[in-house]
């Protein structure tokens, strides 16, 4: 298993990159109290995302058993 690195970044820093995150996907306008949260999650989140095992190979993934079906 890979060594597990945890970033910390400024808080000013981590502050602009939610807001740019929340502007970027329409949640700007959220209260102040749930952007709060969320920048108190982004440090576990991100750790949950560092343990994901990965594949190796992206043609070993589960999407070739999806059918995606459409209309005609």
């Amino acid at each position: 298993m890979s060594k597990k690195r945890i970033t910390k970044t400024p808080s000013d820093e981590q502050q602009n990159a939610l807001h740019s995150f929340a502007k970027l996907h329409g949640l700007s306008e959220l209260n102040p109290v749930y952007l709060t949260r969320m920048q108190e999650l982004t440090a576990p989140v991100a750790l949950f995302g560092q343990q994901v095992r990965r594949l190796s190979n992206k043609a070993d993934g589960p999407a070739p058993v999806f059918v995606v079906m459409t209309r005609n």
